[in-house]
């Protein structure tokens, strides 16, 4: 198809969701691209979750200057983060400081300011720092409407290798429509099927050799409906097994920057498929992961 320099879309207004913890830097730092980049706005939330009344004793009260004090501290560790790892930047952005759960604060922010993008640390890769960073992304995506980007500590700038998984359906082509605001010209895009072990037959090739050809046809749909930046270099990959774990190794061997998935909604049964393949992604993706709920607000 026709490719179009025009069709990168920008962000306007990113959220970035900050906890002062060293796994921000890289956050915080990809963040300032994107920014500068698009002249994006941006607002910098940190939640504090208010500590009990009394200790576990109870029988000791926590007198409000502990928590005033407790407040004065983050606030000022994040903004000192924020001079550190955005120089010059920083100082255009708005801080923000709620009480409250991140997940719950970060996407009640979001809707209040319209943001394109929420900015967020992926956590270390240590398993119990990871599980936490994951499951903060993972609540945050349950909330939201607004894509998500959750950084991976080693991220060093914008993506330049983009994995975008799709299995044809709206949600997947949704995700690559949102990230197209990340292919700039040079960047590397491979659109990833995987084909489950429970519809590859193996014994029968020519069934293979059908379903392949059908995935074919169906990535040339997709790029007919999803118009590509100029100077994008597209890739067509076809895995076969298990859906997150495939996509997870593939990223691992070619080095990707990023994994672009979508979720699959907020009701039960939707929430359920949300539970399988982004969540493992998320949970063990070593790069990063942007991850795009259903009904993505149009800009």
């Amino acid at each position: 198809m026709t490719q179009s320099p025009d069709t990168r879309r920008k962000f306007q207004v990113l959220l970035l969701a900050s906890d002062g913890s060293p796994a921000m830097d890289a956050t915080i730092g990809i963040a300032q691209r994107l920014a500068e980049r698009d002249a994006a706005t941006v607002r910098v939330v940190t939640a504090v979750e208010p500590l009990p009344m009394v200790t576990p004793e109870g029988n000791l009260p926590l007198v409000p200057e502990i928590e005033a004090s407790r407040h004065e501290a983050l606030e000022r560790h994040v903004r000192e983060q924020l001079v550190r790892c955005a120089p010059g930047a920083s100082a255009q952005w708005t801080v923000q400081q709620i009480d409250g759960r991140p997940d719950a604060t970060i996407a009640r922010v979001a809707q209040e300011i319209r943001a394109d993008l929420i900015v967020l640390g992926l956590g270390e890769h240590g398993m119990i720092d990871r599980w936490f960073g994951g499951e903060t992304a993972l609540r945050v995506l349950r909330l939201v409407r607004t894509p998500v980007l959750a950084v991976a500590p080693a991220a060093a700038g914008l993506p330049r290798r983009v994995v975008a998984a799709t299995d044809f359906s709206a949600t997947s082509e949704r995700a690559l429509a949102a990230a197209l605001a990340f292919l700039d010209a040079g960047v590397k895009l491979e659109l990833v099927h995987v084909v489950p072990r429970d519809i590859s037959m193996g014994v029968w090739p020519a069934w293979d050799d059908a379903y392949e050809n059908a995935v074919r046809a169906s990535f040339a749909d997709l790029r007919s409906r999803v118009a590509l930046p100029a100077g994008v270099d597209v890739d067509e990959v076809i895995l076969y097994g298990d859906p997150a774990n495939e996509l997870l190794n593939h990223a691992e061997r070619t080095r990707a920057d990023v994994i672009v998935t979508g979720t699959h909604g907020h009701g039960a049964i939707t929430a359920a498929m949300l539970g399988r393949v982004s969540t493992k992604l998320i949970r063990g993706a070593r790069c990063s992961v942007f991850a795009v709920p259903p009904e993505t607000r149009a800009s």
